[in-house]
């Protein structure tokens, strides 16, 4: 028995949200991807104590490095699933003001706090972004 699924054909009512669901989801994957990476190279090149130019340059590139990874899993996914061809310029501004001020609110509360600020109003915006276009 063949299992349908009707709302993957793109003339279906639900099939714009399901494929913004699955760009929001796969724009979070990249997002945990480059804040990964960044949280290595930090635990890497950082100074012991923490303080020295190398570790606020670190901290300040956070905010970017993630918007670039929310950034590039929605320009990954717009290339698999319709082969269109965005520009990171197009897509990078709205995660980047998200994460800038997640970054700037948790960093209240601590620094190690700022990757949860970052993925919740970065994550936001992505949603918003979803929503608006």
């Amino acid at each position: 028995m063949k299992l349908k699924m009707p709302f993957l054909c793109p003339d279906h009512r639900w099939y714009k949200l399901f494929v913004s669901v699955k760009r929001v989801f796969i724009s979070f994957l990249g997002a945990g991807l480059s804040n990964f990476i960044w949280l290595a190279a930090f635990l890497t090149f950082a100074e012991k104590p923490p303080g020295g130019p190398v570790s606020w340059l670190l901290w300040c590139l956070a905010p970017l490095i993630t918007a670039l990874g929310f950034s590039y899993g929605i320009i990954l996914f717009d290339y698999y699933v319709s082969k269109n061809r965005i520009s990171l310029l197009s897509v990078l501004p709205i995660p980047l003001v998200g994460c800038v001020i997640g970054a700037v609110v948790a960093f209240q509360f601590g620094p190690m706090f700022i990757g949860f600020g970052m993925f919740v109003l970065g994550g936001i915006a992505v949603l918003l972004r979803e929503v608006c276009l």
